[in-house]
Order: C-alpha cells, then sequence, then structure tokens
C-alpha cells in the first residue's frame, strides 16, 4: 500500500473516531485503541475505493493523468512512440502528448522543433535555420543588411556566441550532411542547439524590505579570503577556496510559443551583457528617461537571473539590491589593492540638444561589485548615514549534470521521514536550528528550536540516547569559523538513530473537528534548503555499546560540509550519506579513525571527495554503498577510494583516481583511475568503464573490453599492445570538466562516442548520469525531425554545453 493511500486511510480514521463520544474514546485510549484499529480496518476499504475513483478520474486528462495512462493518450492523438527512459530519470511523454496537436499545427517551423526538444527531451533549445546564416552578396537593387557578405564584429558578444544557436557571423556555404557530417551552415540544414545541464535554483522572496524569517530559503554567502584573512566587505559564494559558476534558470514557459531567446535558456551566465543591462537601468534613472526598449531581457521582477539581499549592522531586516545597484565585475582575483572596494556612487553624465559639452547628471547610488562568472561580492563602501553591511544573501540558480549533492531540489521520498509522530517503536527528539524562532521551550520537551548547530549536537548529546532525533536544519545557513578549521563534534548514542538534514520544518495543525494526535510532532519537507557545516565533522560513540548491542545510526541528508567527515571508533553502525556535498581538499572527504567494525556506509546521489575506510593493515568489517554519485581524489594524494578491506555496492558512479575494495558489485560505472579488487572470485562488473591497469571479477558488456574484442574478431587474431592501445583510445570517456568546483564536472564531452554514452544498461550512459539518460533523450528528439520538417530539409541535434575552460575564453571582457 502506498504511501498517498495510507494517508488517506488515517485521515478517514481520525474523521470517523472524532465522531464518538468523549467518553467511548476515552475508554478506547485506556485500553489501547481497539476500537480506533477496528474503524482503521473498516475505513482502508473506504480509502482504497475512493482512491481508486480519483485515478480514475485523474486520468480522464493528460495533466494528471498516472503514468500508466499515458500510453492510452498517445494511442488518441496518435503521438509518435518514443523510447522509454529508466525509471527515476525525471523526465516522462506527458508534454509531448499534452501539446501534439499544437506541434502538428505548426509542422514545419523552427518554432515546432525548439517545443519538441523541450517536451520530448527536458533540454532548452534554439532552432536555427542555417540559410539566415550565409552571407550573401549585397546589390543594390536587394539590399540585406542582416545578411551581410562581412563579419561585423561586436565587442564581446561575437566571440561569446560564436558556433552556437545565437551566432549571427556571416558563413559560407558546406555542402556536408547537418546529421552525419557535422555540416552546419546550408540552405537545407536546420540545426536545434540544446544545452545539457540542468539548473537547480534558490528561489527569491519577494519584497524590498524583508524580515529574517522569510529569507530562510536563500543562500549566505561567505567571507572570501585572502589566504585565512578575512577582508572587510569581501564574500564569496563557493563553500571552499575556489569559484561557484551562476547560471540563468530556465524561462521557456516564460516564452509561450514565441520563439526562444538567449535569456530564456538555462546557461551560463555573461558578465557583458548583465553590465550592459544594470548600466542602462542606471543610466535611465539618472537621465530621468525610460529605458530602451530591448536592452534589459535578463533581470525580472520575479528576482532571476539572481536577486541579492544585504542586512546593515543592527538593523533586522534584508532590503532586496535593485539590479542598478549592481556594478558588475571581473573577479577571478583579489583586487589590487587588496581591500579596495567601490565607492557608494556612480557618477554618469550625457549630452543633450546641440551642447557640445556633456551636462552631469548627478550620482547614482552603488551598493555591490558582483561577479556572476566567479559568484564573488565585494561590498560598496557604505553611504554617508548607513552602517557596514554585515550580511549578504544571494537567491541563484547554479549548473550540474543532474540534481545531486547538497542544493534545492526535492529530496522527499518514502524512504525518509515525513510526518514526525511517535509510536511503540520510535521515540523522536526534533531539535530545529532556527535563530530566527524563540528558543525559549524547556529542556526535556520532545520538540525544541535553538539557534546553532551547535546547541542542537550538545542537547542531543544529553538527551537523545534511545530516540531517534532529528536535527533540522531550517535555514540555508553556514556554522563554523572559515579559517582556521575546527572540529565540529557529533556524538551518537548506541543503539539510536540520528538525522541531521537540512530541510523546512512544518508545524503540525490542529484542525477544527479533527482530532489531534498529541504524539505527533511536526513535518520535515526536504527542498529549498542547504546548510554549509564549515570543519571537519567528527563522529564519535556518546557511550560505548552494551554486550551484544550496536552503536547507533547517522545520516547526513543535504549538507555541505567543507572538511569532511571523519568516523571514531566503533562511532556508528551505520552512517548514510544523501543529496550532500562532502569535501576536503587534499585530504579525505570520509575517513575512519579506527579499524571498522561492522559499519554499513551508504552514498545516495552525493558529490564526494576522497573515500579512506581502510585504517593501516588493520582488517576492517563492513560494506559500502554508492548510488548516482560522484566520488574524487578532490586532490589528495592516494586513491579516491580507500576500501580494500570492505565489499562494495557500486550503480551509477563516476570515480575520479584509483580505487581499492575487498569485492564489487558494479552497474554503470565509470573508473577513471586503476580499480583494484581483491576478492576477484564474487561479484560482477556491468555495464562499465574500466580503466588501465585494473583488477576486476568477472566482466558483463563492459569497456574497452567490447571494443577490443570486436576490433580482434574484425582482424581475425590478437591484437598487439599498441593496437589494443589505440581501440581503448578511441572509447575512453572524455569529460567536459573533473574538477569538482566546475558546474560540468563528471559530465560526459559532446564528443564521447556510443561505447560509453550510450554502453550503460537499458542504452544509457556510463557513469553518475546514467538515469538522466541524455543520449535516449536526444534520440527521441532525433526521431521526431522527419515527422516535423518540411519536404527537402535536414536537421541535426548539436549539443553547445561546453566546458568550463571553453566558456572562460568566451567571457571576455
Amino acid at each position: 500500500m502506498n504511501a498517498p493511500t495510507l494517508a488517506r486511510i488515517e485521515a478517514e480514521t481520525e474523521t470517523i473516531y472524532a465522531l464518538l463520544p468523549e467518553h467511548v474514546r476515552t475508554r478506547d485510549a485506556a485500553q489501547g485503541y481497539p476500537l480506533k484499529a477496528l474503524i482503521a480496518v473498516l475505513a482502508g476499504g473506504a480509502a482504497e475505493i475512493d482512491a481508486e475513483i480519483d485515478t480514475l478520474f485523474d486520468s480522464q486528462f493528460v495533466d494528471t493523468a498516472p503514468e500508466a495512462a499515458l500510453a492510452d493518450f498517445a494511442a488518441l492523438v496518435a503521438a509518435e512512440p518514443l523510447r522509454p527512459l529508466p525509471a527515476g530519470s525525471g523526465y516522462n511523454q506527458r508534454a509531448y502528448i499534452a501539446n501534439t496537436l499544437r506541434y502538428r499545427r505548426r509542422k514545419g517551423t523552427a518554432g515546432a522543433l525548439e517545443g519538441l526538444a523541450a517536451d520530448v527531451g527536458g533540454f532548452g533549445a534554439a532552432a536555427v535555420e542555417y540559410f539566415q546564416r550565409l552571407a550573401r552578396t549585397q546589390h543594390l537593387i536587394d539590399v540585406r543588411p542582416e545578411r551581410p557578405g562581412t563579419a561585423i564584429p561586436v565587442p564581446g558578444e561575437t566571440a561569446a556566441r560564436t558556433a552556437t544557436g545565437f551566432d549571427r557571423m556571416p558563413r559560407l556555404v558546406d555542402v556536408r550532411s547537418i546529421a552525419r557530417a557535422a555540416g552546419r551552415h546550408h540552405v537545407p540544414h536546420v540545426g536545434v542547439h540544446l544545452l545539457r545541464p540542468v539548473v537547480p535554483a534558490f528561489p527569491a522572496p519577494p519584497g524590498d524590505a524583508l524580515p529574517a524569517e522569510d529569507m530562510n530559503g536563500v543562500p549566505v554567502m561567505r567571507p572570501w579570503l585572502n589566504g585565512n584573512a578575512v577582508v572587510p566587505g569581501y564574500f564569496q559564494l563557493s563553500a571552499q577556496p575556489a569559484v561557484l559558476r551562476l547560471f540563468n534558470p530556465d524561462r521557456r514557459a516564460e516564452s509561450g510559443t514565441a520563439r526562444v531567446t538567449e535569456p530564456d535558456l538555462r546557461d551560463r551566465l555573461r558578465r557583458l551583457p548583465l553590465h550592459l543591462e544594470t548600466d542602462e537601468l542606471r543610466r535611465a534613472t539618472v537621465e530621468n528617461r525610460p529605458v530602451r526598449l530591448g536592452e534589459t531581457p535578463w533581470f525580472d521582477t520575479s528576482g532571476q537571473p539572481f536577486t541579492l539581499f544585504t542586512r546593515e549592522q543592527g538593523a533586522t531586516t534584508f532590503r532586496r539590491v535593485p539590479p542598478r545597484e549592481i556594478i558588475i565585475a571581473n573577479l577571478e582575483a583579489m583586487p589590487t589593492p587588496i581591500g579596495a572596494r567601490p565607492g557608494p556612487d556612480k557618477t554618469y553624465s550625457w549630452f543633450t540638444g546641440n551642447s557640445a559639452k556633456p551636462v552631469d547628471s548627478g550620482k547614482h547610488a552603488i551598493a555591490c561589485g558582483f561577479d556572476p562568472v566567479t559568484g564573488r561580492l565585494i561590498l560598496a563602501t557604505p553611504a554617508a548615514g548607513h552602517n557596514e553591511v554585515e550580511e549578504v544573501r544571494i537567491a541563484y540558480g547554479y549548473g550540474i549534470g543532474r540534481e545531486i549533492g547538497a542544493g534545492p531540489q526535492d529530496r522527499n521520498d518514502d524512504d525518509v521521514p515525513f510526518d514526525i509522530t511517535d509510536t511503540d517503536d520510535v521515540t523522536h527528539l526534533v531539535l530545529v536550528v532556527d535563530p530566527t524562532r524563540p528558543s525559549n521551550l524547556p529542556t526535556g520537551l520532545p520538540l525544541r528550536f535553538v539557534p546553532t548547530l551547535a546547541a542542537a549536537l550538545a542537547e542531543w548529546a544529553n538527551d537523545g540516547l534511545g530516540k531517534r532525533g532529528l536535527i533540522v536544519l531550517a535555514r540555508c545557513d553556514r556554522e563554523g569559523p572559515v579559517s582556521p578549521a575546527t572540529n565540529v563534534p557529533v556524538a551518537v548514542h548506541p543503539g539510536s538513530e540520528l538525522h541531521i538534514v537540512s530541510a523546512q520544518w512544518r508545524d503540525k495543525r490542529v484542525v477544527a473537528g479533527v482530532a489531534d494526535n498529541p504524539e505527533r510532532r511536526g513535518y520535515v519537507v526536504r527542498k529549498i534548503r542547504r546548510f554549509t557545516i564549515d570543519g571537519p565533522l567528527r563522529v564519535t560513540a556518546a557511550a560505548a555499546p552494551p554486550a551484544g548491542g550496536r552503536a547507533g545510526v547517522l545520516v547526513l541528508d543535504g549538507l555541505e560540509v567543507t572538511g569532511g567527515v571523519s568516523l571514531a571508533k566503533d562511532a556508528v553502525s551505520a552512517l548514510t550519506v544523501r543529496h550532500c556535498t562532502l569535501r576536503a581538499p587534499g585530504s579525505a572527504a570520509i575517513e575512519t579513525s579506527a579499524a571498522l567494525n561492522q559499519l554499513d556506509v551508504a552514498i545516495r546521489r552525493s558529490i564526494v571527495g576522497r573515500i579512506r575506510l581502510d585504517f593501516g593493515a588493520a582488517a576492517a568489517d563492513g560494506t559500502l554503498t554508492i548510488e548516482e554519485s560522484l566520488v574524487s581524489a578532490d586532490g589528495a594524494a592516494g586513491a579516491a577510494i580507500s576500501a580494500a578491506s570492505i565489499d562494495a555496492r557500486l550503480n551509477d558512479v563516476t570515480i575520479f583516481g584509483d580505487s581499492a575494495f575487498k569485492s564489487l558489485e558494479a552497474t554503470n560505472v565509470i573508473f577513471a583511475g586503476a580499480g583494484i579488487v581483491t576478492r576477484k572470485q564474487a561479484g560482477c562488473v556491468r555495464f562499465s568503464w574500466i580503466g588501465a591497469g585494473s583488477q576486476m571479477p568477472r566482466r558483463y558488456r563492459c569497456q574497452p573490453d567490447l571494443a577490443i574484442a570486436a576490433a580482434a574478431e574484425k582482424k581475425g587474431g590478437p591484437l598487439s599492445a599498441a593496437e589494443q592501445l589505440t581501440v581503448r583510445l578511441g572509447v575512453t570517456p572524455l569529460f567536459l570538466d573533473r574538477a569538482l568546483d566546475e558546474p560540468t564536472a563528471a559530465m560526459l564531452h559532446p564528443l564521447t562516442g556510443a561505447a560509453v554514452a550510450a554502453g550503460g544498461e537499458g542504452d544509457c550512459e556510463m557513469g553518475v548520469f546514467a538515469r538522466a539518460a541524455e543520449r535516449l533523450r536526444m534520440l527521441n528528439i532525433e526521431s521526431l525531425f522527419e515527422d516535423y520538417l518540411p519536404f527537402g530539409l535536414e536537421a541535426g541535434l548539436i549539443d553547445d554545453s561546453r566546458s568550463s575552460a571553453v566558456a572562460q575564453r568566451r567571457n571576455r571582457p
């Protein structure tokens, strides 16, 4: 029985039970609620019938129909069947089926191809009719200024748009096929340019003056350090001493059926367009004129593509910084001299009428200089009568191949606690970390509000024995000194379970006429929250487990930890890491200070640095499970995963660096380095890329094994070492980026062959983003070209996803 049906049964039971007289309910409670249990049984049948009726009603509309009913709708409108996508991909055919008739009405237009790419593949795409990009010889009888015979140099924009869907440079004809030979510029060719990264975004709350409690879902910026020194007024978004690239959120829904423009697509933000727009906003203000039409396409009233909020010292509210008060700057490196800051205003002047001299227009207030390419900010010098800004927060979007790691994505699943209710088996201790809530509840209550994570950990150490604890980090805050790193101690009680989760806390509501359950504490909603812990997380046992007992359980959910996690001897019996970013560049992100003893480590949909579970030559006992995650040595010496005494199971994982395991079961894994397995007679590696020098158990449909076998069969004999190396290089996975700081880390390069890009289980790609099924979605789009193109035209899908190195070269000035 699924969770919605159980919730319906519970609601029906409570409603019916509340109709009974109070003395009956009192007597029933004294006897252990037997009557309530009977009502629950009776309500179960009615609830299931109601659920089936609701499903039948929902199945009448494509917007609400369950997945199983979509095939019937597709047959009804004769929508072309598509390749099925793997479970958990996050994409389905609902939008494609719903819009099929609209596509047919627009058949033969570039706008229809853009809509298909969005609905079928989930990509942002721009369709280009390449005859419009061909250079044309001009004649005075027929002047075509939009198609010149020579290039029109435009500072900054020309280089940035080269080879993209918005490239306006005139080109000579290329008669090669666009679909088969990568030719582009020809009269019958149409290119559908797409961008693969998804853009999780923290939304901006409405309003210009906001209290602290309204900023819970807006991330806080941390100091931008000069070495280990804090520089006043300098801030950055990245939790590490690195950069964080801001992306434009997906705005295609706002465009309706109109053609896609550059501000509609989810792509990296560039400095020049934002600079021109903020400068135009300032000039329009000081010149007391309306903004010029078409010169402000980026910033809107909803807070996109980003919104800054500041709070001055002594203030209790945050001020929304208007875009016109932001100077877009290049902050790749600290300014010289260090500590320099913009002035509180900027002077503008202009010419009027026949005046030969500029007329001084006055000054426009400046709040800060901000770089969307690095996520760094420098506050302006405070204006007269204003205090120094103490806190800066920013609502923004960032790019990634799939929503993994700590971020605003929805992390609610059936296997994690949502409705926090005490039962006969579970007693909760809920500690909500929210400094905006009053923390005057007396110690000893099962639900308390505390101002800091340190206070919550201290209360858990005192009162958590024998309970399931939830430390709910209800704000997008950070805790811990940025330098030097200070240990954050976490004591786990034997036999207890502690969840440290970044999530929204929802108080329970008591509805008139519905019986209140006094054992319900509230609800945990895992989305639009990310909490950063600066410093190493040191996990210890609050006490030694009793004879025959086991250590406690620790769950980390939605956290970003900058100093890694260290496990003391017998600290926990199970460690679960889900939707986290655990890093300690140059060191271990997860390590143990003693030999493991029956420890189960599970990592799901996370970004993790080096994992070191071996402790010298001491024997260890435990398991390691990694699913849909990226693991990297992250600058540390040694292997990315050191677990030579541990039995491991990997699914949809990319490993940058060497790895070692006791035994291994692996599916859809890219071992970019050598993988060494001690017990090769057990386990199996399936649909994976295996690096040179690896020692693996039996393999099934792995690369480069398949490619080498195919080449040997074609040759009619075994390959030489040089020939094997040549074949291996031909099917080696290519990545846009390997550094964990970059948004396209572990994303396969468009030049990666089908042996890896479609060599995973179910024809998905190998590696961490296998469930995204990017190649399958692209093939689905291509399969529809023939039906939606005019006769004689040919279309090709062009991947414009760029590495950070290429994007940086294009982001000048």
